[in-house]
């Protein structure tokens, strides 16, 4: 890390919002760009060191934690689910054809298939286990999961259509259209021809959105995807779904037939509802032991609720893998380049961090800094259009184009944001239109709500989405190029603007065929800065912010560094929910345990 102390200087730098909302175009030069999560720092004086980490895991209990983040789910169907929550949730119920032994650095081992082949970068071969058995349910009956399933789960989602024969809509169809033939020889081989080699292949395979559903029950839901029932997500993987509907806790239970042998540690785990959107609620519950983890909108108060405590807590610092960002429709307001790159330069992304987050985060590129390996180092980025840390250049450049592309003319803007991100920063309506009337010389920007299932999702396809700050996807691993040619090749399932530059789509044909690590980095980099060029086409990636969270000594997770004598543990940056399901653990001989309330199922 670049600077030795500083746990010290983020917590003598607080920003209040009110101080944001007098001054946001100023605040930029003076903010401190703050590197990621993942180097390893001595906490604050005065902050007490965890426990050491227990001996080793104990079976039984029911964990009660908010562990998914929001729980809006617009589908039961992982083929179909837009938005992330479904895709999350699915990491403890079912699996993926492979998976990552290390999100963070992309090390890939075998989940239903026990082991693969790598033919050349265009032919597979996968071996599937013969220990994996559907949850036993009226519509499952049971039975063993084969071959089969696996040709269905890629095919179903190549072709984009319904059991029906009609079309849907395929979160992913990009991605599987390259497949050419899959063949099952047997019962438990699974032989997969690509069109051209692809450098992603197995790492899109290992992807957090990746599980493999039950064909019967998919099918069975597929005209009424969107409500929610546990009925439709019988499971292969370490818990079973008990209870699944909107508004509820979401129950787990310990799955029987979980193929993995000792796993899962715990018996099962309670999603509690209304806590992740009432943090109130949620400090005072896990202070009284109802629930086992806690984070908050503003880092200070875990830790306050850690050193109010000495010896009884540890601290986990995680990168948020939900990249912050604003989505500029180019299909109606913004058809001129220059205005949403305008908007791009505009934005303080700096000031940003530090009004929402007390400036625990760092800004991002068209590739988020917790993918590493390809994002623009950081000291690079900083001499870019939008990213400079003295802002008067991009202030000044982002004027120019406003005015050049007849932005005035525009009227008025409403840049709104989803409920979800206003049950945290609640006073998000007056940040944004602040930050971009000062920075612009304007006042035609304002923000109203909306929400992510009722306007965005819904709109994305037919490009009438309206212009929008949040959270946007999952960042789904450490390998950015599907995500980056979804997006912005003329035929990825997620160019919602309309994205076509021939060089662009060049660099990003190459990119994704390419397996020489090195040259894809390289190729990553160029892109990006084409993407920098243009505004980013509306798809405005702001930054990643970093979260803490206080966790009792009694509950152990999925961790990349377990808690030590002056040092946080450290999370992964990568979504990591299949680890976490076969992982956590409640250690009942701890101290802190004494006082936990009774949890059951």
């Amino acid at each position: 890390m670049a600077d030795s102390n500083y746990w010290q200087r983020w917590s003598q730098s607080r920003l209040t919002r009110r101080r944001f909302l007098a001054g946001a175009a100023t605040l930029g030069a003076g903010a401190l760009a703050y590197t990621m999560v993942g180097c390893r720092e001595s906490r604050p004086s005065g902050t007490p060191a965890a426990q050491e980490t227990p001996a080793g895991p104990t079976r039984g209990g029911v964990v009660r934690a908010v562990l998914l983040g929001g729980n809006v789910f617009d589908s039961v169907d992982v083929h179909r689910a837009f938005g992330d929550p479904t895709s999350w949730l699915s990491n403890y119920v079912l699996n993926k054809i492979v998976r990552y032994k290390n999100p963070d650095t992309g090390e890939i081992e075998g989940d239903l298939a026990e082991r693969f082949e790598i033919i050349d970068g265009a032919n597979y071969v996968f071996h599937i286990r013969r220990d994996v058995y559907w949850q036993d349910t009226p519509i499952t009956g049971g039975r063993q999961l084969t071959a089969e399933d696996i040709r269905w789960h890629i095919e179903r989602q190549k072709a984009g259509r319904l059991s029906d024969g009609s079309q849907a809509s395929f979160r992913h169809q990009s991605f599987y259209q390259q497949v050419v033939r899959v063949e099952t020889p047997d019962q438990f081989t699974v032989r997969v021809t690509l069109q051209n080699p692809r450098g992603t292949f197995l790492d899109r395979l290992a992807n957090y959105f990746s599980t493999v559903p039950n064909r019967e029950a998919t099918e069975r839901f597929e005209k009424n995807h969107t409500v929610i029932t546990e009925e439709a997500m019988p499971a292969t993987g370490a818990f079973i779904l008990r209870r699944w509907r909107s508004g509820e806790e979401i129950r787990f239970e310990r799955n029987p037939k979980y193929f993995r042998q000792g796993r899962p540690y715990v018996d099962g785990w309670i999603y509690p509802t209304g806590l992740f959107e009432d943090p109130n609620a949620w400090r005072i519950a896990f202070e009284q032991k109802q629930v086992d983890t806690f984070y908050s909108s503003d880092p200070n108060l875990p830790k306050s609720i850690i050193d109010s405590r000495p010896g009884q807590m540890y601290e986990v610092l995680t990168g948020v893998g939900n990249t912050v960002f604003m989505h500029l429709n180019m299909n109606q307001q913004f058809k001129d380049v220059r205005l949403v790159k305008a908007l791009h330069m505009a934005f303080d992304r700096r000031a940003a961090i530090q009004a929402f987050h007390q400036g625990l985060g760092q800004v991002s590129g068209p590739v988020p800094w917790l993918q590493e390996g390809f994002a623009i180092p950081p000291g690079d980025l900083a001499n870019l259009d939008g990213y400079r840390t003295n802002r008067d250049e991009d202030i000044r450049n982002a004027r120019q184009l406003w005015q050049a592309a007849g932005g005035p003319a525009l009227g008025e803007i409403n840049i709104k944001v989803p409920d979800t991100w206003l049950a945290v920063w609640p006073d998000t309506v007056q940040i944004i239109p602040n930050m971009l009337n000062q920075a612009l010389g304007v006042n035609q920007f304002r923000s109203t709500r909306t929400s992510y299932n009722e306007e965005i999702i819904p709109n994305l396809f037919n490009g009438q989405f309206p212009n929008w700050f949040g959270w946007t996807s999952q960042v789904t691993g450490p390998d950015p190029r599907e995500t980056l040619f979804s997006v912005f090749h003329p035929s990825g399932s997620q160019n919602f603007q309309k994205v076509n530059n021939p060089e662009l789509t060049r660099l990003l044909e190459a990119a994704i065929a390419e397996t020489d690590y090195r040259r894809a980095v390289d190729l990553v980099r160029q892109i990006q800065r084409i993407l920098i060029d243009n505004g980013q086409y509306g798809n405005v990636v702001l930054y990643n912010y970093i979260l803490r969270t206080a966790v009792w000594n009694y509950f152990r997770g999925a961790l990349k560094q377990p808690p030590r004598p002056g040092e946080p543990a450290l999370g992964y940056n990568i979504f990591a929910g299949h680890l976490t399901a076969d992982e956590m653990w409640l250690n009942s001989n701890d101290p802190t345990f004494q006082g936990r309330a009774n949890v059951s199922l």
